[in-house]
């Protein structure tokens, strides 16, 4: 039988299981489109059920490793698209996704389960804890069974499933609530953040200007700091310099005459005249009337010194005065004292500028509700025609499914407002005329809720793209028409997808492109369970066996029909 399977979504395509109760060592190869797992009743069905459950991160219990061995191992291996592949492992994984390498699509999981309960998980040979791990396989897998129907019960996935049916007009508005929302939000917190401050904010308000008032007032500068630096030093030694300055004039220029100064100045003068006589001197001469000038306005400088310099206890003691001030302001605001003053301006700008900001935010809130409750009604408007038609495409596929008496509705319930509107959807069914709603999710009927199911997902307008469906015991229950009528559908479901059913019914696995038997049988002693696939002959035989219990020439007949019927 053709699938278009092959072109779309996740395909499971191997799920290997070893030491799994029954299961010693079993491979299941698997193909798009609908696949049969089918066998006698206690041949193992449910422990395959099992293992793929607890290879998508499902509860892990010691009694599941075969009784004897140390560990139980499962592996899967999913081909994805790209496109999937890019989405679901940053989502599932977070940062471990960038150590996940993914070899042209293909997805391994990998799990252990000791003798003594304790679990190891990997993706792709990468380590990952056992809630990654479920959160990759609710993006892989959705199943379907008895007790599994959590996922379609989900408010949220109930919801996505009907936002599905919007048209353009109601994905815009819920798009653009969605982005609003998240900006009206960010502006509470910080009208929250300011007003919650508002003792805080004008305490620091006084202190800046404090702050700011001391540091202005001050007049402080670096340089200023450096400059009295430098004139205490020469203050704290002015007898030495004194001293100094003194000696040093009296070499170049003695009270009694014969200094540095008139020996230059007549060395110079001998070397002029003599220059006159032999040209080669003239540069000599030059260079001495140069040092003499030279001396003349350092003597002229020192005296200059020597008439400023005087020791003055009373300008020192200022100089420290003034220093100790600048100080403690490098103590309190640290040596860079401008940048501080800076910074603090900004801070004081910044605080006096609240008010203006808190009524900007309180102006940006009451527009923003404003436009939510418009984009609310319009959202619930389309939701509720979204509703009708869901509801419409269920109806329908439930009369195809033998449940012409269920009545299934969508009930808009509202909710405090959020992001995505202000209701949430509750998926309701009345089983049959006059008998009270129920909501889904507390359906207690479990074959009919898995045809429910079903329903809902023939009825989506495009199936999750990165998805396997695996129905458990969608068969409960049913048999003859409404069997060969849920086997049509599951085919219907595996033409967009790949869909794994586990079932006892041969309407149902003759629909399927491929079957896969379960079987029972006792090996040195102890019993064990085997998986293989079946074609041809052999899978016409198991049909035989599973419409009268026995394989003859009548049930054989009978399971060609059946092949032909469903394609196979």
């Amino acid at each position: 039988m053709a699938s278009g399977a092959e072109d779309l979504s996740v395909v499971l395509s191997e799920i290997s299981v070893r030491n799994v109760a029954l299961i010693e060592s079993a491979t299941l190869r698997l193909s798009p489109g609908l696949n049969a797992v089918t066998g006698e009743t206690g041949a193992g069905k449910t422990l395959l059920a099992t293992a793929l459950q607890l290879l998508l991160g499902g509860r892990a219990r010691a009694e599941v490793v075969r009784a004897g061995t140390e560990r139980a191992e499962m592996e899967g291996f999913f081909e994805l698209p790209e496109g999937v592949l890019c989405e679901i492992l940053p989502a599932a994984l977070g940062d471990l996704a960038e150590e996940v390498e993914p070899g042209d699509g293909l997805l391994v999981l990998r799990r252990t389960i000791t003798a003594d309960g304790r679990s190891r998980c990997y993706v792709n040979g990468v380590s990952v804890g056992v809630r990654a791990l479920a959160a990759l396989g609710e993006r892989l897998v959705s199943y379907h069974g008895q007790r599994e129907q959590a996922r379609l019960a989900d408010p949220a996935e109930q919801l996505a499933l009907l936002d599905a049916f919007l048209g353009p007009e109601g994905l815009e508005a819920l798009r653009e609530r969605a982005e609003l929302w998240r900006s009206v939000e960010e502006a509470r917190r910080r009208l929250r953040e300011i007003r919650a401050a508002g003792e805080a904010r004008l305490r620091e308000l006084d202190f800046l200007r404090y702050q700011i008032g001391e540091i202005e007032a001050s007049g402080y500068s670096r340089e200023e700091v450096e400059r009295l630096l430098a004139e205490r030093e020469r203050l704290r030694n002015v007898t030495g310099l004194l001293e100094a300055a003194a000696s040093a004039t009296a070499a170049l220029a003695p009270e009694e005459g014969g200094g540095a100064l008139d020996a230059v100045s007549a060395a110079a003068a001998e070397l002029e005249r003599a220059s006159r006589m032999d040209g080669s001197l003239g540069p000599l001469a030059e260079r001495l009337a140069g040092a003499s000038a030279e001396l003349e306005d350092v003597l002229y400088e020192l005296r200059a010194y020597l008439d400023e310099l005087e020791a003055d206890p009373g300008r020192l003691e200022a100089v420290e005065n003034r220093l100790a001030e600048l100080r403690e302001l490098e103590r309190k605001y640290g040596e860079d004292v401008p940048g501080y003053l800076r910074r603090a301006r900004e801070r004081l700008l910044g605080l006096e500028r609240a008010d203006e900001e808190t009524g900007r935010l309180e102006e940006r809130i009451s527009r923003g509700e404003r436009r939510l409750a418009e984009l609310g009604e319009r959202i619930t408007a389309s939701r509720r025609e979204a509703a009708r038609h869901l509801a419409e495409r269920v109806q329908e596929n439930l009369k195809g499914l033998r449940l012409d008496r269920t009545l299934f509705r969508a009930e808009l319930v509202p909710v405090e407002p959020g992001p995505s509107g202000d209701e949430r959807v509750e998926f309701v069914i009345s089983p049959n005329p006059g008998e009270p709603e129920l909501p889904v999710r507390r359906y207690a009927s479990g074959g009919e809720l898995s045809r429910i199911m079903l329903a809902l997902r023939l009825a989506q307008r495009q199936p999750d793209p990165s998805v396997t469906y695996i129905f458990d015991e969608v068969d409960a229950g049913i048999g003859g028409e409404t069997a060969t009528a849920v086997g049509r559908r599951l085919r219907e479901l595996g033409e967009r997808c790949q869909v794994i059913t586990i079932t006892h019914l041969p309407q149902i696995a003759s629909e399927a492109s491929s079957h896969v038997v379960v079987s029972k049988e006792e090996v040195s002693g102890r019993t064990v369970t085997r998986i293989r696939r079946v074609e041809g002959e052999e899978r016409r035989r198991e049909l035989a066996r599973m419409l009268s219990g026995r394989v003859d020439r009548a049930s054989l007949a009978h399971a060609s029909n059946l092949l032909v019927g469903g394609g196979g």
